[in-house]
């Protein structure tokens, strides 16, 4: 059970970390050279699908890492503690995320795309330098997590 488990939560979260790098890397940049009315369209429509879809990811992720923390205990060193770290790490990303980029998704995601409120481009431009933060947060859970997993492996076959 615990190699499924493992493999469970590093697919969940490495699949959301992934997905979070490419809207950083690649969907956003190429937003922004969209002409403004499609530019605001296409971002209003992504907010609203994935204002939807990431929390429930968002928490299946975080549950799943502290469910392998504790299946890697002792938390307070070795591979639990490695694990445990990923979880707080990702739990300072959702209340980050709830904290500073959820209500300007929620604006933009509410915007009618035919006359986007005046200061909406702004605000994708802090949503941006704010998903950076987060996606930096994020990648070092995941390697958290990775890390933890990996070196429980080589622990249980030696």
């Amino acid at each position: 059970m615990s190699i499924t488990y493992d493999v469970v939560a590093a697919t969940v979260t490495g699949t959301m970390v992934g997905n979070e790098i490419a809207v950083a890397a690649f969907v956003h940049p190429q937003l922004r050279r969209m002409s403004g009315r499609v530019h605001a369209q296409a971002a209003s429509m992504l907010a609203s699908v994935l204002g939807k879809f990431m929390p429930f990811w968002y928490a299946l992720a975080l549950i799943l890492i502290i469910g392998a923390a504790f299946e890697h205990r002792p938390l307070a060193n070795g591979t639990g503690l490695l694990i445990m770290m990923a979880a707080i790490l990702l739990a300072v990303a959702i209340v980050f995320s709830v904290a500073q980029l959820v209500p300007i998704n929620n604006r933009i995601a509410r915007m009618d795309p035919e006359h986007p409120h005046a200061t909406w481009l702004q605000d994708r431009c802090r949503w941006d330098r704010f998903h950076r933060a987060r996606v930096v947060i994020l990648t070092m859970s995941l390697v958290l997590l990775l890390t933890g997993i990996i070196q429980s492996s080589i622990v249980a076959a030696s």
